[in-house]
Protein backbone atom coordinates (compact mmCIF):
# COMPACT_ATOMS: atom_id res chain seq x y z
CA UNK A 1 0.00 0.00 0.00
CA UNK A 2 1.32 3.43 -0.72
CA UNK A 3 2.21 5.58 2.04
CA UNK A 4 0.24 8.22 3.07
CA UNK A 5 1.06 12.39 3.75
CA UNK A 6 0.02 14.65 5.38
CA UNK A 7 -2.34 17.71 3.88
CA UNK A 8 -1.23 21.60 4.03
CA UNK A 9 -3.84 22.01 7.02
CA UNK A 10 -2.55 19.01 8.97
CA UNK A 11 0.89 20.28 8.30
CA UNK A 12 0.35 23.79 9.28
CA UNK A 13 -1.22 22.84 12.73
CA UNK A 14 1.24 20.46 13.65
CA UNK A 15 3.54 23.17 12.92
CA UNK A 16 0.85 25.32 15.16
CA UNK A 17 0.82 22.67 17.88
CA UNK A 18 4.99 22.64 18.31
CA UNK A 19 5.30 26.55 18.48
CA UNK A 20 5.49 27.83 21.78
CA UNK A 21 4.49 30.73 23.61
CA UNK A 22 6.96 33.13 22.39
CA UNK A 23 6.45 32.15 18.40
CA UNK A 24 9.37 29.88 18.63
CA UNK A 25 9.06 26.54 16.55
CA UNK A 26 10.16 23.30 18.82
CA UNK A 27 11.31 19.90 18.03
CA UNK A 28 8.88 17.86 19.60
CA UNK A 29 11.22 14.98 19.96
CA UNK A 30 13.25 16.76 22.59
CA UNK A 31 12.29 20.25 23.04
CA UNK A 32 14.77 22.10 21.04
CA UNK A 33 13.97 25.55 19.86
CA UNK A 34 14.83 25.67 16.24
CA UNK A 35 13.60 29.19 15.27
CA UNK A 36 14.79 28.61 11.73
CA UNK A 37 16.34 25.62 11.62
CA UNK A 38 15.17 22.91 9.30
CA UNK A 39 12.54 20.68 10.49
CA UNK A 40 10.53 17.81 8.94
CA UNK A 41 7.09 16.62 10.12
CA UNK A 42 7.26 12.72 10.37
CA UNK A 43 4.53 9.90 11.16
CA UNK A 44 5.05 9.01 14.93
CA UNK A 45 4.49 5.10 14.00
CA UNK A 46 6.09 4.30 10.34
CA UNK A 47 3.57 3.89 7.85
CA UNK A 48 5.47 0.21 7.34
CA UNK A 49 4.66 -0.56 10.78
CA UNK A 50 0.95 -0.17 10.40
CA UNK A 51 -1.59 -2.47 10.46
CA UNK A 52 -3.82 -2.77 7.34
CA UNK A 53 -6.59 -1.88 9.10
CA UNK A 54 -5.52 1.24 10.72
CA UNK A 55 -3.82 2.49 6.89
CA UNK A 56 -7.10 2.64 5.53
CA UNK A 57 -8.30 5.22 7.33
CA UNK A 58 -7.16 8.93 7.50
CA UNK A 59 -4.08 9.99 8.78
CA UNK A 60 -4.60 13.00 11.44
CA UNK A 61 -2.66 15.47 13.14
CA UNK A 62 -2.20 13.17 16.19
CA UNK A 63 -0.18 11.10 13.74
CA UNK A 64 2.15 13.06 13.43
CA UNK A 65 5.25 15.34 15.04
CA UNK A 66 7.64 17.92 13.98
CA UNK A 67 11.02 17.33 14.78
CA UNK A 68 14.37 18.86 14.06
CA UNK A 69 16.44 17.63 11.51
CA UNK A 70 19.20 17.87 12.80
CA UNK A 71 18.33 16.77 16.67
CA UNK A 72 16.08 14.21 16.59
CA UNK A 73 15.01 13.03 12.95
CA UNK A 74 18.20 12.29 10.78
CA UNK A 75 21.18 11.43 12.17
CA UNK A 76 22.84 8.22 13.98
CA UNK A 77 20.58 8.47 16.72
CA UNK A 78 17.76 9.76 14.70
CA UNK A 79 14.09 8.69 14.43
CA UNK A 80 14.31 7.88 10.84
CA UNK A 81 17.79 5.60 11.29
CA UNK A 82 15.91 3.39 14.49
CA UNK A 83 12.73 3.69 12.23
CA UNK A 84 14.79 1.45 9.25
CA UNK A 85 16.41 -0.79 11.80
CA UNK A 86 12.76 -1.46 13.06
CA UNK A 87 11.06 -2.02 10.05
CA UNK A 88 13.80 -4.52 8.86
CA UNK A 89 13.83 -6.63 12.12
CA UNK A 90 9.85 -6.40 10.95
CA UNK A 91 9.85 -7.88 7.67
CA UNK A 92 12.62 -10.71 8.95
CA UNK A 93 10.26 -11.91 11.48
CA UNK A 94 7.31 -11.67 9.04
CA UNK A 95 9.62 -13.88 6.63
CA UNK A 96 10.67 -16.34 9.04
CA UNK A 97 6.98 -16.71 10.03
CA UNK A 98 6.13 -17.74 6.68
CA UNK A 99 8.51 -20.43 6.39
CA UNK A 100 11.07 -18.17 4.23
CA UNK A 101 14.89 -18.38 5.80
CA UNK A 102 17.72 -15.95 4.53
CA UNK A 103 20.39 -17.26 1.91
CA UNK A 104 22.94 -19.44 3.72
CA UNK A 105 26.62 -17.88 3.82
CA UNK A 106 29.78 -20.27 4.16
CA UNK A 107 30.84 -19.26 7.77
CA UNK A 108 33.32 -16.46 7.70
CA UNK A 109 36.75 -17.74 9.63
CA UNK A 110 40.32 -17.23 9.70
CA UNK A 111 42.71 -17.48 6.46
CA UNK A 112 44.73 -19.86 7.63
CA UNK A 113 48.14 -20.58 5.67
CA UNK A 114 48.14 -23.57 3.60
CA UNK A 115 50.38 -26.63 4.38
CA UNK A 116 52.67 -27.58 1.92
CA UNK A 117 52.09 -31.19 0.72
CA UNK A 118 54.49 -33.48 1.34
CA UNK A 119 56.66 -34.54 -1.21
CA UNK A 120 56.56 -37.86 -2.62
CA UNK A 121 59.64 -40.49 -2.59
CA UNK A 122 60.09 -42.69 -5.81
CA UNK A 123 60.03 -46.56 -4.71
CA UNK A 124 63.69 -47.11 -5.81
CA UNK A 125 65.18 -44.49 -3.34
CA UNK A 126 64.34 -46.32 -0.12
CA UNK A 127 65.94 -48.99 1.08
CA UNK A 128 63.24 -52.24 1.30
CA UNK A 129 62.01 -53.23 4.68
CA UNK A 130 63.09 -56.16 6.39
CA UNK A 131 60.23 -59.17 6.12
CA UNK A 132 59.01 -60.66 8.89
CA UNK A 133 57.85 -63.59 10.10
CA UNK A 134 54.33 -64.23 10.75
CA UNK A 135 54.75 -67.73 12.73
CA UNK A 136 58.09 -69.33 14.47
CA UNK A 137 58.42 -72.68 14.67
CA UNK A 138 59.35 -74.14 18.40
CA UNK A 139 62.39 -76.67 18.16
Amino acid sequence: MKRREFTRSHREQIVRRATNAAGYVTCEGCGLVLGKKPYEIDHIIPEALRPDEDRKRPLTIADGQLLGKECCHRGAEGKTRQDVKRIAKAKRSAAKHMGFERPKKPMPGRDFPKTEKPKRIAKDALPPLPKTQLYTSRG
